[in-house]
């Protein structure tokens, strides 16, 4: 098994990857594109198992983080450390884009992730989080 970061040329790959978080089409060349974005897929063989996506955010005094938006791993292929290494592999990367801090948000309920989360070293905020959406427009919302 084998973590890839994806880029431009990858889209085939990254729209197998999306494809599991998501049963509409997709159109992965912009993002891959796009700079401040990373998109890793956990390739097994010939199949893409798992992915993990995020942007990287600047803030005003020029600190830079990456909010890790989504994690999936592809039902056969869970409990056996694949969302992990995403993880590991977004946060390498991060580290290595000079950013001080990854942050992701999920919900109590959720034990998978929140299992992932802490195995792969994250730090879970003691306070109960809420989180505001602005939903502008039809599309694929948090």
């Amino acid at each position: 098994m084998e973590i890839r970061l994806l880029g431009v040329g990858d889209e085939r790959v990254a729209e197998e990857a999306c494809g599991l978080y998501t049963t509409g089409a997709v159109e992965p060349a912009a993002f891959l594109d796009a700079p401040g974005t990373a998109l890793f897929a956990a390739v097994d063989g010939d199949d893409v198992v798992g992915c993990a996506y995020g942007h990287e955010l600047v803030h005003p005094d020029g600190e830079r983080t990456m909010l890790l938006y989504s994690l999936d791993v592809a039902e056969p292929s869970r409990r056996r450390g694949i969302g992990r290494q995403l993880v590991d592999a977004f946060t390498a990367h991060a580290r290595d884009r000079g950013c001080t801090e990854v942050w992701v948000l999920t919900e109590h309920e959720n034990a998978a992730a929140l299992a992932t989360y802490a195995a792969a070293g994250g730090t879970r905020d003691p306070d109960d989080s809420v989180m505001f959406t602005w939903r502008l427009a039809p599309g694929r919302h948090s």
